[in-house]
């Protein structure tokens, strides 16, 4: 129950008055004293069992003190019902009104309330008192045992002072608690104005929940998860989610986590991917992405890296063909099994081991390591090139990592496609430098924003959302997705606590284990490669080349009205959203 006092401020003219010349005056002085006799006080002083139906158990003696009244009752059998009288009084001098009553549930839909004489609007003259009650009662419709078993009422009636006023007589009208509300309830938001995002999260850097208006979709209000935060676990669909943020639209976005709330390493992922298997373009950055069509055998040389490591021999040969038709390559003449040693410098060799790919590397340096050939430098072969950004990034082949992710979702998450928002995943593909076509040197803008620049400026908006906000029907992106299921960006990572370089294993989003986000990082010309962001395996953030298989974890938004049962975001004791 709030209280508002109404203060009002007496107060008296003082008159000075001068008379005669200067020399001569008369000071007239007014003093006095005043005081307030009035008092404010309404309190719950009564709560009494009425009538019971059935088995039902008081667990505690109802209490109602001031401003707050509890009890706590357990139920044998459907039918089973209670209900309180409460009795609130006005023990002060000024009369009171109601101005809201706010009442909200967390729990079981097998546990019923009713709440019968008080509704907004009604008086409460000084020294008077009123009743009501509060029925609750389990559902006599249930026919097997429900999955929560426990629900909470949470009623807070507002009184304010009444000067006459209007207020409309309103019943009160129990409802469920969301999951945003829940969230908000259970953190205190603080503003990230004074987070230095160069620096990975710490006590000092952020850990708790934030929030901003800055770099944000229309300059609206988000709040996000940073740091080693213990209390942003979800239960849905099956599995362990983690909160990254409540977004601009009231959506929850949520990262996997896994079939155990404390899963690590390759349980925290679906699995692992290829971002693109073919990466020779600067289109393959692209979460879709072209077909280019412009023939162009070979490109750039690259070295210094093993690029590929094998304890076994490859099929090599001294030739090949290509066929403009289908992209791809054939070796030729002579085919060998050898292995990435100077013996075979010169030799062509497909880059998935067999005679026939779309991407093929001609060998000119090798190492040894143990028992291992490391293929460490040599020249890409991968035919056919865009010419244009525009056909570069034309959203018209799914990719590797796409193709997977809405494969899972069909599996696992159609069931629950009514849960989840149609809020979309940003694949930006802003410039910074190059033109973004062929194998043309390129660095994307989250390159640019988190790693070229020292400041380090992470972004919620995505740049181009009709180009790059994969949506399946939402009119703000492009409408290209088919099932509401993407990666995290970079950017949420860096807002998370990541940084560049910078092992961090104290925030949320480390998982010992090496995953992709949905970000492009740069296109090497040097190795004519596409290169896109990471999480690895110490939690800082990374780039590699988009052919490698790391691990996968689902990025969902909920509803923005889903609603929490139970939970307070603890692993034990996660949020769990009501599916029935």
């Amino acid at each position: 129950m709030n209280k508002k006092i109404i203060i009002i401020t007496l107060s008296i003219i003082v008159v000075l008055m001068t008379v005669g010349y200067a020399i001569f005056s008369t000071n007239l002085n007014i003093t006095g004293t005043a005081n307030i006799v009035s008092t404010w006080n309404i309190v719950f002083t009564k709560i009494e069992k009425q009538s019971v139906v059935g088995g039902v158990t008081e667990l505690k003696t109802p209490t109602a003190s001031g401003t707050s009244a509890t009890f706590s009752v357990d139920f044998k059998t459907p039918g089973d019902s209670i209900t309180y009288q409460i009795t609130v009084e006005n023990k002060g001098t000024i009369d009171g009104i109601i101005k809201g009553i706010t009442a909200s549930e967390l729990g079981s839909d097998a546990i019923k309330f009713k709440i019968e004489g008080i509704k907004e609007g009604d008086q409460l003259g000084n020294q008077k008192s009123k009743t009501f009650t509060v029925t609750i009662s389990y559902d006599s419709n249930i026919d097997k045992q429900p999955n929560l078993t426990d629900n909470n009422l949470i009623l807070e009636v507002t009184y304010i002072q009444d000067v006459g006023q209007q207020i409309p007589s309103v019943d009160p009208n129990i409802t469920p608690i969301r999951l945003s509300s829940k969230i908000l309830k259970d953190n205190t938001a603080q503003s990230d104005s004074n987070i230095d995002f160069s620096q990975i999260s710490s006590d000092s850097n952020g850990k708790g929940l934030y929030y901003t208006n800055k770099n944000t979709e229309d300059n609206k209000v988000t709040y996000y998860f940073r740091g080693d935060v213990k209390n942003n676990y979800v239960s849905f669909g099956g599995y362990y989610w983690r909160i990254i943020r409540i977004n601009e639209d009231g959506s929850i976005r949520l990262i996997y986590q896994g079939e155990k709330a404390n899963a690590t390493g390759s349980n925290a992922t679906i699995g692992r991917s290829a971002f693109n298997l073919m990466s020779g373009d600067n289109a393959f950055v692209g979460y879709m992405h072209s077909t280019p069509t412009t023939y162009k055998d070979g490109s750039g040389i690259f070295s210094g890296w093993a690029w590929a490591t094998t304890t076994g021999t490859v099929k090599m040969s001294k030739t090949y063909t290509f066929t403009e038709s289908t992209g791809v390559y054939t070796l030729t003449g002579a085919v060998v099994n050898g292995t990435y040693s100077e013996e075979y410098y010169g030799y062509y060799t497909c880059t998935n081991q067999s005679t026939t790919c779309t991407r093929m590397i001609k060998l000119t340096q090798a190492r040894k390591s143990g028992d291992t050939y490391q293929l460490w430098g040599g020249e890409a072969h991968a035919g056919y090139w865009s010419t244009s950004y525009a056909e570069a990034h034309a959203n018209e082949v799914d990719s590797d990592i796409k193709i997977f992710l809405e494969n899972w979702y069909e599996q696992h998450l159609k069931t629950y496609d009514s849960y989840i928002a149609d809020t979309g995943f940003c694949n930006d593909r802003s410039l910074s430098t190059g033109t973004g076509a062929g194998r043309v040197e390129t660095n994307y803008g989250p390159g640019a924003r988190l790693y070229y620049n020292s400041a380090k400026t992470p972004q919620f908006v995505c740049p181009n959302p009709k180009q790059d906000l994969f949506t399946v029907s939402n009119e703000k992106g492009n409408k290209k997705s088919m099932k509401k299921i993407g990666l995290i960006t970079v950017d949420e990572a860096m807002y998370a606590g990541g940084v560049y370089g910078v092992a961090n294993n104290s925030y949320y989003l480390y998982a010992g284990a090496l995953y992709w986000t949905m970000s492009p990082f740069y296109f090497s010309s040097a190795d004519s490669r596409a290169t896109d962001w990471l999480v690895d395996l110490g939690g800082n953030l990374y780039n590699t080349f988009v052919w490698n298989a790391l691990g996968v974890r689902p990025v969902i938004n909920l509803n923005a009205n889903v609603e929490t049962t139970k939970g307070d975001g603890t692993t034990n004791n996660p949020y769990i959203i009501k599916t029935n």
